[in-house]
């Protein structure tokens, strides 16, 4: 999965998750009006993307069937000015990947219309469909932030890899990365010569993270029969989980190993470029 860059800065270091506070660019194109406006939803979603976040199709059920519905596998929107009440805005900015935690509620939000805090628990507004004016929504929107549990710096809903051990370098899937993931040759198993040094700092990664299990997936371009291209796939994740063993000396016991094929394609298989980056390595983690 693609993702967009995000514009982000660190959230309070006290919370116990990880979180990137969203803020808009300064040369973003296309922003919130000053007075209080209703929106079509495709330029609200324009201004989302403005912010670096979009809504991602297999998310759109959560929103109101008037601001987003799924269409040839993509989320389609409307061109009609639309108000609705606090709980559906959060509902909306939830499906985008956003939480509005209780602290960053109390601390951050002046809207009392939208939100406020009794307790430990946000209490939205009244089921009153609610215009804000572009200070409200820039003050909103700068009390949520996205969460990322593993804190690699890809939000949870763009990880494709959760679980990231600490001091490991991330791609923008959020998968261990070897440059641009271990990449294979077409049809071959062995191991580049480029990928040893990054492959020999798994071993920092262990000793950085206590009781680390590691999966070592192996996973092929669509070119083939689909039975070899298994065999394949898992002769490309027992090389590396050897290669660790054998040349790294990471333990046995905590590396096993799994071959997809070509079954988790993670860019378009109809371009060179993208089978070329299918035909790889990558590792997923679990701790004891």
């Amino acid at each position: 999965m693609l993702k967009k860059t995000l514009f982000v800065s660190l959230a309070a270091l006290a919370l116990s998750t990880p979180a990137m506070a969203i803020e808009m660019p300064e040369d973003a194109t296309v922003t919130f009006e000053n007075e209080s406006t209703a929106y079509p939803s495709y330029k609200f979603n324009q201004i989302m993307e403005a912010y670096g976040i979009e809504l991602m199709p297999e998310y759109a059920g959560m929103v109101p069937k008037t601001y987003a519905k799924v269409g040839d596998g993509e989320a389609v929107f409307n061109d009609d000015n639309i108000a609705y009440p606090p709980t559906y805005y959060h509902n909306i900015f939830t499906a985008y990947g956003l939480e509005l935690l209780p602290e960053n509620a109390r601390e951050i939000l002046e809207v009392p219309s939208y939100a406020r805090v009794v307790g430990d628990e946000v209490i939205f507004g009244d089921s009153v469909s609610i215009a804000y004016d572009g200070w409200a929504w820039q003050n909103i929107l700068s009390a949520y932030t996205l969460i990322d549990s593993d804190g690699d710096g890809v939000p949870d809903i763009r990880d494709d890899c959760p679980n990231t051990p600490k001091g490991v370098q991330v791609n923008e899937r959020g998968c261990w990365e070897f440059g641009n993931d271990l990449l294979f040759d077409f049809d071959k198993y062995d191991i580049k010569p480029e990928y040893f040094s990054v492959l020999d700092d798994t071993k920092r990664i262990f000793d950085l993270n206590p009781g680390l299990k590691l999966t070592v997936e192996g996973h092929t371009d669509s070119i083939g029969a689909e039975t070899y291209n298994q065999g394949l796939s898992e002769r490309r994740a027992n090389s590396v989980m050897n290669y660790l063993i054998q040349n790294v000396g990471i333990d046995p016991a905590s590396l096993d190993s799994v071959g997809y094929g070509e079954t988790q394609p993670a860019y378009p298989n109809d371009t060179a470029e993208g089978r070329a980056r299918n035909r790889r390595a990558q590792f997923t983690s679990n701790m004891q």
